[in-house]
């Protein structure tokens, strides 16, 4: 059997002679793969977009990093899972660290990841929603501080050499005079929160007499503001005991660092202008409230001068000599009226007594008139009621003499007892030889 060969064929059979192989078994070349993707590639950074993620039972990430020609299959696994994969989205674009490991068995390689970055927006985003969410009741409005109108202390916490500071110091030299404590951090890079959160705590405790604390930077990247994104940075401002203004140089979207702040300004230059007061125009001000009070003044001593014209003729109303003018013309009149006035109620009293004093006499005279006629009738009453009487027709009353009790029965004396006998003339004392009851 002849074997016929193209060029590409022939070159590789020239290049395997050279190394005394001409085959291998399937273990072997995969064996050797392994060695010269994990020893040429140790650890290594890819970026790439994240597609058909996926979580295991085992605890396990998969996904795939892709880019428009090319697809590199990736794990995270769960050893390391919730240091990488808290915020990691179907789509987003990422920036990961680690190394690549070739299985045999399966034939494939996997990129295994230990660490994860944002690229651009994305995952940023993720973050903030993220952080949003859990922390909901720190975002409240009514918990924000309230920011002192006139502080005469302020803390900046930036960059010493950035322009942020610059600029707010530029604006702040020519509106109000104020004392200014500035805290050095760094503002972009691994682990700035952690300075910017450790100057919060410092000027809380060993700085307290300040009125406002100031984080701000210059414009960035957004991958330069992921500090302003942190857990760290959002509990460092919840906890301050100082009102803390952000103004980190993004006008486009508000950073964690925005939204819990107690306020927000676009730019340092922004900030300056409305934490600190402008003296100038507190000077028009304080000119426009004085004209303004000088016209209130003016207007209101005009209202007291009439008021005052008014109980001043009050006054003279209520003196007391008019009153006295007053009380002396009404006792000259009572003093003209009094005789006539008497004269006139004594004839009307000596006129109603007179009546009372007819009218009294008829009605005693009436009364006694009564009284006769009923003294009259009970004369006759008692006289035809009188025991006298009943004598007078021959009857007697037999009274015990003992006793004095009149006897109505024979059966009520007794033998030898001395009784009295009332007659219509006279009486008798008589002893009870006998007794018949019957």
């Amino acid at each position: 059997m002849e074997w016929k060969t193209d060029s590409v064929e022939k070159e590789f059979v020239q290049s395997a002679l050279y190394e005394d192989v001409l085959f291998f078994q399937v273990k072997d070349l995969v064996k050797r793969i392994k060695s010269l993707l994990e020893g040429n590639f140790p650890a290594i950074w890819v970026e790439g977009e994240v597609s058909h993620l996926r979580h295991s039972q085992s605890g396990n990430v998969y996904f795939n990093l892709i880019d428009e020609d090319a697809v590199l299959k990736a794990i995270v696994f769960s050893t390391n899972k919730y240091q990488v994969t808290p915020y990691l989205r179907e789509g987003i674009r990422v920036l990961c660290f680690g190394r690549l490991n070739f299985y045999p068995r399966s034939g494939e390689c996997f990129f295994i990841v230990r660490r994860m970055e944002a690229v651009g927006r994305g995952l940023l985003a993720l973050k903030k929603e993220a952080l949003i969410k859990k922390y909901k009741e720190f975002f409240d409005p009514n918990r924000k501080k309230e920011i002192p109108r006139f502080p005469k202390k302020i803390a900046i916490i930036t960059s010493l050499f950035g322009a942020a500071l610059k600029d707010f110091l530029k604006v702040v030299e020519n509106r109000w005079s104020l004392e200014v404590l500035i805290y050095p951090v760094r503002v972009q890079g691994e682990g700035a929160e952690n300075e910017i959160v450790e100057a919060i705590k410092d000027i809380n405790t060993k700085f307290n007499f300040v009125d406002l604390i100031l984080i701000t930077r210059g414009g960035g990247s957004t991958e330069d503001l992921a500090p302003f994104y942190t857990e760290e940075i959002l509990l460092g401002i919840k906890d301050s005991k100082i009102p803390v203004v952000s103004a980190v140089g993004h006008e486009i979207d508000y950073t964690i660092c925005d939204l819990i702040a107690d306020k927000r300004c676009p730019t340092p230059s922004a900030a300056a202008r409305e934490i600190v007061p402008d003296k100038d125009e507190w000077i028009k001000h304080l000119e426009i409230y004085r004209k303004k009070y000088e016209r209130q003044i003016e207007a209101y001593f005009r209202n007291f001068e009439a008021r005052l014209y008014y109980l001043k003729l009050q006054l003279q109303e209520r003196s007391p000599f008019s009153k006295l003018e007053k009380i002396e013309t009404k006792l000259s009149r009572y003093f003209q009226e009094i005789p006539f006035r008497m004269e006139t109620l004594i004839l009307e009293k000596e006129r109603r007594l007179k009546d009372v004093k007819e009218r009294f006499f008829k009605e005693f005279e009436r009364f006694f008139e009564k009284k006769a006629e009923i003294l009259s009738k009970l004369r006759s009453l008692l006289n035809s009621n009188s025991p006298l009487r009943i004598l007078q027709k021959g009857y007697s009353i037999v009274k015990s003499c003992k006793s004095g009790k009149i006897l109505k029965r024979a059966g009520e004396a007794e033998e030898g007892e001395l009784l009295e006998v009332i007659l219509s003339q006279g009486r008798l004392v008589v002893e009870v030889k006998e007794i018949k009851d019957e």
